[in-house]
């Protein structure tokens, strides 16, 4: 059979040059969007839809490969990933005829989803359409009433149910459209939902397929990993209860937790190794440190099959770690680790059901980084019982550890978990326009004690906050000032021009913009529009030089911008701030600050390190990937 696995394109196309947005879908834990600007089709593709967080699709590519298994004619074809445009995926539909096409939906997505549909079936009226993913209403039987467009659902963790449908509208199988466990159908025109079937063990699963994806764009920055990344999974699942998970209560049906064998995790990375030579790894798992000795065996197996040269990440429950896990996983090559916090405030952890300890986590966190090892964390505004004390302890507390870098965001009941439940029968949704549920910067909910528009400034202030007390605290050191005014003494005298780029938190600019302005320097800021205000307070507005498109350091959209300013302003050096602790994929930020100055360009971490003559021809550097800021 004819079968096309597939994560459409989901973005908002606009002209050249104008501000819209891009969505990441499938592999997304919280399906969500960032802005971008275009500056035109590429061949099907527009190159600005890509870079930054692209998260792999393992179920679908998983649900991919086991279906060529089965023997099926199976394709996986990721447009998020690939930047693809409409057009482009409309016309690799209607040239491919599939007899079935499996998208993997998700809330904020189902009406964009349903539209795509309706247009494949145009050029494909025969296709047979089966919807898949996290969202909870293909879990109901009037979801095939409501939407005709679509013939099944599977619902849950899909791969075995979906290929099992395969099978059987194939002819290969004689099983019972009722006996296939989550499948929602049709039965004399209404609409059937079978119960959720059993976990398999993931030793059932293939390796997920690869070879038409674009392996390339995938990736999660985590503290400064490089790219090209190869994302897997190790564990699947969670047995602790966060009423706002969605993957455990939604695609896992419960707390169940499933290891592969740690020799089989490393022979998929070192096989995939040989196709593309990435330069890290992430472990995607939901919380891939619940077994000690899984831990060890994995760290122990990485290690000995010659990947701990090779920087990876992975994401954890800091209260598990322990000094012996730490200092193995260090030793295999663990990089950075993210994890969840959350809140500051015991009674809010509790009343998430999150089963942790806050002094657990501080203990971890700060074992973790004892190790060598970088620190991600993640926090949440907006939780049932928030209060301004809650939400000022947990920025405090965020700026007091020694972490590399935050996520903060507003509390977002997705659809199906116990927290969505609570939400809705205290009143505080604010509709169920679905399109809304992003789980980013726009509140979908209020609390008792916050408005949305309450929510939505205390992740801004905590972000400002944030990065202001880093950058004050590593960089604004009497070691960082005599390493600045060495580097640029070697080159210039006092009073001369250099050029500062706004490619970090703004906060880590000033703080980089201050420094030189006290060493007697003349700093200038090349920066998007976008950040003009910040630098308005420290600098007079003719050592601001703004650019409206692109909307990141693209070197080929940014020559002619470069030349006029290099033209007008001697630059004897250039400084590039990093929002990570390496300089990693800041290839096109190098060559725009190189096009400014014919000096030295010296990069800036998080850390405060410098690094000096960075990533352009001729000079010393480890080599970096280029990819947008």
């Amino acid at each position: 059979m004819n079968v096309l696995f597939s994560n459409p394109p989901w973005h908002q196309p606009v002209p050249p040059g104008e501000r819209s947005w891009r969505g990441v879908r499938a592999g997304s834990r919280w399906p969500h969007q960032f802005e971008y600007v275009s500056a035109g089709e590429v061949n099907g593709h527009i190159p600005e839809l890509i870079g930054g967080y692209i998260p792999f699709p393992i179920w679908l590519a998983t649900a991919t490969a086991l279906a060529k298994q089965h023997g099926h004619d199976a394709q996986a074809r990721d447009s998020v990933a690939s930047g693809e445009t409409y057009e482009s995926f409309y016309a690799h539909v209607a040239r491919r005829q599939p007899d079935v096409v499996v998208i993997e939906t998700s809330t904020p997505t189902l009406k964009h989803d349903i539209a795509v549909v309706e247009r494949i079936r145009q050029d494909v009226p025969h296709v047979k359409v089966v919807f898949v993913g996290m969202h909870h209403e293909i879990e109901e039987p009037w979801f095939l009433d409501r939407y005709p467009q679509v013939d099944y659902c599977v619902y849950g963790e899909y791969e075995h149910s979906t290929i099992a449908l395969l099978d059987l509208l194939d002819g290969r199988t004689q099983v019972d459209l009722a006996d296939i466990g989550g499948l929602v159908w049709r039965k004399d025109g209404a609409g059937v939902a079978n119960p959720f079937g059993k976990l398999v063990p993931l030793e059932g699963l293939p390796w997920a397929e690869r070879d038409d994806l674009p392996m390339l764009n995938y990736y999660d920055g985590v503290c400064g990993l490089e790219r090209p990344q190869l994302q897997l999974m190790a564990t699947r699942g969670c047995p602790y209860g966060c009423t706002f998970c969605g993957w455990p209560q939604m695609l896992y049906r419960g707390p169940k937790y499933r290891i592969r064998t740690a020799e089989d995790v490393a022979a998929e990375i070192k096989h995939n190794l040989t196709k593309i030579p990435y330069k890290s790894f992430y472990i995607d798992d939901d919380t891939v440190n619940i077994k000690k000795d899984y831990i060890l065996q994995l760290a122990r197996t990485i290690k000995d099959a010659g990947l701990d040269s090779i920087r990876w990440g992975t994401m954890g429950r800091a209260d598990l770690m322990d000094e012996e896990m730490i200092a193995a996983l260090k030793e295999a090559g663990l990089f950075s680790i993210k994890y969840g916090v959350e809140t500051a405030d015991q009674d809010l952890l509790n009343e998430i059901k999150k089963n942790i300890k806050i002094s657990e986590v501080i203990e971890g966190v700060e074992l973790t980084k004892r190790a060598g090892v970088k620190v991600h964390l993640t926090f949440t505004f907006g939780l049932p019982s928030d209060t301004p004390e809650t939400i000022e302890n947990t920025i405090q507390l965020a700026c007091r550890l020694p972490v590399d870098t935050v996520q903060f965001s507003i509390t977002t009941p997705y659809p199906g978990t116990k927290m969505y439940d609570q939400y809705k029968a205290n009143g505080w949704l604010l509709h169920e326009n679905w399109d809304e549920y992003l789980g980013s910067h726009r509140a979908v909910s209020r609390t008792a004690n916050f408005t949305a528009e309450q929510l939505e400034d205390a992740v801004k202030s905590a972000y400002a906050r944030f990065w202001e007390e880093q950058a004050l605290r590593r960089v604004r050191t009497p070691q960082f000032e005599q390493g600045l005014r060495d580097a640029i003494a070697a080159v210039a005298e006092p009073g001369a021009p250099v050029a500062v780029m706004q490619s970090a938190r703004p906060g880590l600019t000033r703080v980089i913009v201050a420094s030189l302005k006290d060493n007697g320097y003349e700093p200038h800021v090349f920066t998007h529009a976008r950040f003009l205000a910040s630098f308005q307070t420290v600098l007079p507005d003719s050592q601001i030089h703004t650019f409206e498109s692109p909307f990141d350091f693209r070197h080929e959209a940014l020559a002619d911008r470069a030349a006029e300013v290099a033209a007008a302003v001697p630059f004897v050096a250039a400084v590039v701030p990093y929002h990570n602790a390496t300089g990693a994929n800041y290839g096109e930020v190098h060559q725009v600050a190189g096009a400014l100055t014919g000096g030295p360009v010296l990069g800036v971490t998080v850390d405060g390190d410098i690094l000096p003559q960075v990533g352009l021809p001729g000079r010393t550097t480890p080599t970096l990937t280029p990819a947008a800021v």
